[in-house]
């Protein structure tokens, strides 16, 4: 078994409380309100910045070129296509985020960092694929199976549900499985699980 799908299998049940938090539930069935969502967008641009720095300090890192490629592709992506929906999502949403929205949500960006800078190139891949991981999962099931409102809420779970962003995962899932044998399969644990209780929190901050 890979690295990788070791690390899914360890980590399984605070993946399953993190796709049972209440915003991945409420966008699901259709049921989350206007100032929720605009806190999130508020909320979550503040994270996809945080998610750019760490692949573009993975680019310097990368242990070969593939890897090099792989975390160009990311940091492209997420300045790219990912910022233009957030432009586009508030310009179209009807209200505004109320002031501090992403203040309430910082922990993420600051365990990714903290990570970051306790283990380098693997502590990234590792927090990445957590959160990558998460947002495949629930966006997959919601775009598939779910009552998600049409328009920007629609348009994010889409994106985070296509073969692009599918293959992103996959290309972070081989990172994380060439990741030296000296960093254990407890410090990989460690980031990951710590990445998904930090992504609950910050979801949860949508509500606060």
């Amino acid at each position: 078994m890979t690295r990788s799908r070791r690390l899914l299998r360890a980590c399984s049940g605070t993946m399953e409380r993190a796709l049972s938090m209440r915003f991945v539930q409420d966008v699901a069935r259709g049921a989350i309100g206007d100032q929720e969502y605009a806190d999130y967008l508020e909320i979550e641009a503040s994270f996809v910045a945080t998610a750019a720095r760490l692949h573009g300090l993975a680019v310097w890192d990368a242990p070969n070129w593939t890897a090099m490629e792989r975390n160009a592709r990311a940091a492209h992506a997420l300045t790219t296509e990912q910022a233009d929906y957030f432009r586009s999502a508030r310009a179209a949403w009807p209200v505004p985020a109320r002031a501090g929205a992403g203040q309430r949500a910082a922990m993420l960006s600051r365990f990714a960092l903290d990570a970051a800078r306790e283990g380098g190139y693997p502590a990234v891949m590792t927090v990445m694929f957590a959160a990558e991981s998460l947002y495949l999962a629930w966006c997959t099931r919601a775009h598939e199976g779910g009552a998600v409102p049409p328009g920007p809420i629609a348009d994010w779970v889409a994106l985070h549900a296509d073969a692009s962003f599918r293959d992103g995962v996959h290309a972070l899932a081989q990172e994380v499985d060439a990741v030296p044998g000296d960093v254990t399969d407890e410090r990989l644990r460690r980031w990951f699980d710590g990445m998904l209780e930090a992504e609950i929190a910050f979801h949860d901050a949508v509500y606060a």
